[in-house]
């Protein structure tokens, strides 16, 4: 039986959207479950869960047409079906193939989610033979942060230029295949995805599930490591389970902050304030974000010194869209207009019951019949939802900021994050700095999520239903007025160069 606890749930709301990862329980729709999974699967097994996943795209998948014909995606169609067509493969290519086929969409929220198997596939599937390092990728070079291997002598901001001799640009190629984004502009995100930073180190990231598909298990590696200012060196470590590497972290660094300890507030200076939001995502939490904001402005409000406040949004994919609009109450004085109007178009009105055996969520309504008379058939072919009265817009907090703002952004801005970052830009809120967001301006599919499950190898595929369709707009991210690019050497030196750049060129002093 599938293992709810372990669930992500995708979820966009509101205008734009939002990303939640949460451990709820989340209702089955219908009572079928996946049968138990095999090492090895058979050209009829491999099939029927083909027929499922096509039929089930093709019938529910706002999006698919989005950036393929219909034609190139029955090519997409064609090419899987051959790949497959053999007498058995085990079921790790089966996830590879699948993987970089649903990739072809080019959906963010639209691949295949580790953490809504089963403990059984997921045992079946994933090594957990992990490196023992946490590395940003940048322009597909392969940059370590920090080192919980038993070398001592590899630091933070060494470049791994080889694995078992596989050169690192290679290796960063061939996992782009598998690294989900929105739209044809967001290599920035796809890069983000292969890096591994603590605070994302929960479960099974996509270089640690992918790398040993790809290139080989091993319980060893040998790294070819360009060392910072010096030699090339190659070292063998071992590898480590990812839980074991996230502990190695904490005794060597401190404790990895989850939940409500990644909102943080600072002061670097008297002058600047620095809120620090990681996640928008508190699904199932008893956090209460209104209380903490009310709370945190109440402090920068009766402090007078502070002029300028600094809203750091990096590494945070998305959560709640209630969430992202109430910070941004608290960061104007006017009300603030949406960038663009999105349309709501779903690919279908019912669901047949044959597709609805194969598909679990959190809330049964989504599988409920919608009303004709609410939508008219656009020209994506697509069922657009009638206009209805207006949203209502952000109105300010009377604790809002007075002073000069700041927003840091970065690639991994791709759900409520990125959506955030477009409003705070549109509204001239402040100044950004960093990275360009991921996401795109054409509007991001969710709002609403099945999680199909595949019947013989009961590989799960996150599958959004809405499209907020951005009619005329760019296929792009939210580019920052100061674009800060990390180097190496920042890593090397432990830098923040983004955050030093706000503060030494940008604040009022």
């Amino acid at each position: 039986m599938k293992n709810t606890s372990k669930v992500i749930v995708l979820l966009l709301a509101l205008t734009i959207g939002s990303f939640f990862r949460t451990n709820a329980q989340v209702q089955i729709v219908t009572a079928t479950a996946a049968t138990e999974p095999m090492t090895t699967l058979t050209r009829e097994q491999m099939q029927k869960d083909f027929v499922v996943l096509k039929s089930t795209l093709e019938q529910l998948h706002p999006g698919l047409y989005k950036y393929n014909t219909q034609a190139q995606m029955q090519e997409n169609f064609a090419a899987l079906a051959k790949k497959i067509d053999v007498n058995s493969m085990e079921i790790k290519q089966f996830y590879v193939l699948l993987a970089e086929f649903v990739n072809k969409i080019r959906c963010g929220h639209t691949f295949l989610n580790p953490l809504n198997l089963s403990e059984e596939t997921t045992a079946k599937l994933f090594a957990n033979n992990n490196l023992p390092f946490y590395f940003k990728v940048i322009d597909k070079s392969i940059f370590i942060t920090h080192n919980l291997s038993e070398v001592a002598a590899i630091k933070a901001g060494d470049e791994i230029v080889e694995i078992d001799g596989i050169k690192s640009q290679n290796i960063v190629n061939q996992l782009i295949m598998v690294s989900r984004s929105d739209g044809n502009s967001a290599m920035g995100k796809k890069m983000s995805n292969l890096s591994l930073i603590p605070e994302e180190d929960y479960g099974y990231a996509l270089f640690d599930i992918f790398f040993p598909f790809y290139f080989g298990e091993s319980t060893n590696r040998k790294v070819t490591i360009k060392h910072f200012g010096g030699k090339t060196a190659t070292y063998e470590v071992a590898c480590v389970k990812q839980q074991d590497r996230s502990k190695k972290y904490e005794t060597k660094f401190g404790k990895i902050p989850t939940d409500k300890e990644t909102w943080t507030y600072t002061k670097p200076t008297a002058q600047t304030a620095v809120l620090k939001f990681g996640t928008f995502a508190f699904w199932n939490s008893k956090f209460d974000y209104k209380t903490y904001l009310d709370s945190v402005f109440t402090l920068i409000g009766a402090d007078k010194a502070i002029k300028n406040l600094v809203v750091d949004l990096r590494g945070n994919e998305g959560g709640s869209g209630d969430i992202r609009n109430e910070i941004l109450s608290y960061l104007t004085s006017k009300t603030l207009q949406y960038e663009s109007t999105s349309k709501i178009c779903y690919r279908y009105l019912s669901i047949p019951d044959s597709i609805k055996k194969n598909l679990t969520t959190w809330d049964r309504s989504f599988a409920a019949p919608k009303n004709a008379a609410d939508f008219t058939l656009n020209e994506l072919g697509l069922y657009e939802k009638k206009a209805t009265a207006k949203e209502d817009l952000i109105q300010p907090k009377a604790k809002s900021f007075k002073g000069k703002i700041f927003l840091l952004t970065n690639a991994a801005n791709s759900s409520a994050t990125f959506s955030f970052a477009w409003t705070f830009q549109y509204n001239k809120l402040g100044i950004m700095a960093g990275e360009t967001t991921g996401g795109t301006k054409q509007g991001l599919n969710g709002g609403e999520m099945f999680f199909l499950n595949l019947p013989n190898s009961a590989i799960e595929i996150d599958l959004p239903l809405i499209y907020h369709y951005q009619k005329n707009m760019p296929d792009e991210g939210v580019k920052p007025e100061k674009e800060v690019k990390i180097s190496q050497k920042d890593i090397a030196e432990g830098k923040d160069a983004v955050m030093d750049y706000v503060l030494k060129k940008l604040v009022v002093k």
